[in-house]
């Protein structure tokens, strides 16, 4: 008997329902949401109680100021929001069989920025679409793992790796090394240590960042766990966190902040783009790879794009490394 209730309050339930309730709880009015929906007040009214006969309770406290949530409807809107999203990724899914889809993600670098512009150039056709998107190691972890993306490249300290090892097994991921590279620490252009070819400890201790997101690998977090020979070091204060690399290079180009990034993935340098200080004598200490799902083949898409990212690493293209 309760199956067949379940399956009849399914089957009664419209997704234009699911809609105009989640639209009402946000804005707490119907009126404000029949604007929002292009629609009149009493669609909006009679949606809301056709949902609520079909669910056998209130989902709102109406009241002379607007609308609120009760207690069920708390928990209904929660699920209302999943199915929404979940049916337009489902809907989503129709285009597939029509074109074919590159989607991958990046933590922010202008190198990764130039090379796919580059495989656009080359390679785009007709019924092709691309998606780059660009975000910290944790998400790109999370986007793999969920079926948004295909490759996930990202810069992790080589002493993360025991841990970023444990995250991908955990999610069914796995990592592939393309390159080593460096720390290395950029300074604004107006720091008064802008040119300096190296710096002390005490002069880094100073220095206020600029950083492109902050988790648990970005490598302003590894600076404040140790240095290579061990020792503890102090926390480097960020004052401004930002997710566009195009602040990030325009505070790095009008301020004293400092960036902590990885080094450059090729040989040439263009003199116009920012000098960095190495940290870590030299040594190669960033891994620069791909995160994909394991065990799983790559489309044809992104064995060219792999294909295309390991040509550009062998070949001294003169484009710069992350700034994160």
């Amino acid at each position: 008997m309760k199956d067949n209730r379940f399956k009849k309050v399914c089957d009664m339930i419209e997704l234009k329902q699911l809609k105009y309730f989640v639209v009402c709880a946000d804005v707490g009015s119907f009126s404000k949401a029949a604007e929002i929906l292009y629609t009149t007040q009493p669609n909006v009214s009679k949606a809301i109680k056709a949902l609520e006969e079909h669910l056998g309770f209130s989902l709102f406290h109406r009241k002379s100021r607007g609308i609120l949530l009760s207690s069920r409807g708390k928990h209904v809107y929660e699920y209302a929001c999943k199915a929404i999203d979940n049916i337009e990724m489902l809907a989503s899914f129709s285009q597939t069989d029509r074109i074919e889809q590159l989607q991958i993600a990046s933590n922010p670098s202008a190198w990764m920025a130039k090379v796919f512009a580059d495989f656009y150039n080359r390679f785009h056709v007709k019924q092709l679409h691309f998606e780059l998107y660009t975000a910290s190691v944790a998400e790109i972890i999370k986007r793999v793992a969920g079926y948004q993306d295909e490759l996930g490249f990202v810069y992790v300290m080589d002493s993360q790796n025991t841990a970023f090892q444990y995250i991908l097994t955990r999610n069914h991921l796995e990592f592939v090394e393309l390159k080593k590279t460096q720390v290395v620490l950029y300074l604004g252009q107006k720091h008064p240590l802008y040119q300096a070819r190296e710096i002390s400890e005490a002069e880094l201790q100073k220095l206020k960042l600029v950083q492109c997101y902050e988790d648990e690998f970005d490598l302003n977090n590894y600076w404040k766990i140790t240095n290579p020979q061990g020792k503890d070091m102090p926390a480097l204060e960020s004052v401004v966190v930002t997710n566009s690399d195009c602040v990030m290079q325009q505070l790095l180009q009008t301020t004293d902040l400092a960036n902590i990034s990885s080094g450059y993935l090729t040989d040439d340098v263009d003199e116009k783009e920012l000098n960095g200080i190495p940290l870590f004598e030299k040594e190669n200490v960033v891994m620069f790879g791909y995160i994909r799902r394991r065990q799983e083949e790559h489309s044809e898409w992104g064995k060219r794009f792999l294909e295309f990212i390991m040509a550009n690493l062998q070949s001294g293209d003169p484009v710069k490394g992350q700034m994160e």
